[in-house]
């Protein structure tokens, strides 16, 4: 008897940068672009029986509202889906995957996000990066992607991953770094759950969490963010804080706001993150939050300051480690 094929849920929501036989640059902009899309890479079908649901076109902006589409699709097909790939932009894939994993804790469906190298539709200013990218990887790295991740979308893993270049990262540790390379993306720690030789290898030992799911369908959108320079003061009144949620502000590591700035916390009345990766002072009125990613730390201010409105509800949930967020 045949082995029946895993169902694969892809979500399409930008990223989706794809070279055809011509060397034209195919994008998905509407649901009619999808067709000819998957065209391209036949073998796609060979790995598995797919699903494709487009969420947002390749010049939308993401935004926490197209997270928040991206997990309600992921719940909707829960019962009928081996797993889900999550096509998005590579600036945003960081994000995307951490919006994820703090809206889906302990999920028990395997969810892989990956990405083309380029986004967007104006191909103008990207005429170099596009020549490079084809002499370098035969297209714009994401059938490469695609093709892996859709390998490995039906085994179990601890939390959503990020397929790019030859890594396999967990998306609590992942970070950008230099653009171009075959490897845009690392992991903080510098550990991977799967790289590539050949196929895909991924690490032993992996599993889903035993930890009960915690499903959350919303991710405030209204967070503002703010990077202290010591000495510089800060110009916000009160109707421009009334339109957050949280202040997030990125501190310099071993140094303490000045004390004008920590007399204005106190008198925001409102959730105040203070991050470094290093270490981050503590003061009254603030929570210091360090030994993390920027981009974990951010979307976690911005997921319980969606389900956290009481000052002491949020310092709890900012100060437990959610989904593996604090790395020793």
């Amino acid at each position: 008897m045949a082995k029946k094929k895993k169902k694969i849920v892809i979500l399409f929501a930008g990223g989706t940068c794809l070279l055809d036989k011509q060397g034209h640059v195919l994008t998905i902009k509407d649901k009619i672009d999808i067709d000819n899309w998957l065209q391209q890479m036949p073998e796609l079908n060979i790995l598995a029986d797919i699903k494709p649901i487009l969420i947002s076109g390749e010049d939308e902006t993401i935004t926490p509202h197209i997270w928040e589409k991206i997990a309600l699709a992921i719940l909707d097909n829960f019962v009928d889906a081996d797993g889900f790939v999550v096509v998005t932009k590579i600036d945003q894939v960081v994000e995307t995957s951490l919006a994820l994993d703090f809206m889906l804790q302990h999920f028990q469906k395997t969810i892989i996000v990956t990405s083309s190298h380029i986004s967007g539709t104006s191909f103008v200013d990207k005429k170099e990066i596009i020549n490079t990218l084809r002499s370098k990887f035969g297209g714009l790295g994401l059938r490469a992607n695609l093709i892996n991740a859709l390998q490995i979308a039906d085994q179990a893993l601890p939390g959503p991953a990020i397929m790019f270049g030859s890594r396999l990262i967990p998306a609590n540790t992942a970070i950008y770094q230099q653009a171009g390379d075959i490897n845009p993306l690392a992991s903080l720690d510098g550990s991977y759950w799967g790289k590539v030789d050949f196929g895909v290898n991924v690490k032993s030992g992996l599993a889903y969490s035993s930890r009960k799911s915690n499903i959350y369908r919303k991710i405030a959108a209204d967070i503002l963010v703010l990077e202290d320079l010591p000495g510089v003061p800060w110009s916000l009144d009160k109707e421009q804080l009334s339109k957050y949620k949280a202040i997030f502000i990125k501190v310099k590591p071993f140094q303490a706001l000045d004390i004008d700035k920590q007399k204005q916390i106190g008198q925001w009345k409102k959730p105040v993150v203070l991050y470094n990766q290093q270490a981050v002072t503590g003061i009254k009125g603030a929570i210091a939050i360090s030994s993390c990613t920027e981009q974990a730390a951010i979307v976690k201010t911005m997921w319980a300051a969606a389900h956290h409105a009481k000052l002491l509800d949020f310092k709890v949930a900012m100060q437990q480690n959610i989904i593996g967020e604090f790395i020793n």
